[in-house]
């Protein structure tokens, strides 16, 4: 019974963001995830400038490779 609450919970909550708002969450977990894993600081100002591509950068280039 638990569980099938959490899972309402969750699926709620993932529809209720858009496409724009689940790329962010998205690349913010990337981009950490890559800063904790980081073992020297060139790796680490590697992981701060990863990434850096906007929703709408990332959005052209998907539709322009779906279009293909």
């Amino acid at each position: 019974m638990n569980k099938f609450i959490v899972s309402i919970l969750f699926a709620t909550t993932i529809t209720a963001c858009s496409s724009k708002e689940l790329y962010q969450v998205g690349q913010g977990y990337q981009k950490s995830d890559c800063i904790n894993k980081a073992q020297t600081a060139e790796q680490h100002a590697k992981c701060t400038k990863a990434n850096d591509k906007s929703y709408e950068e990332y959005e052209k280039e998907r539709k322009a490779v779906v279009n293909q």
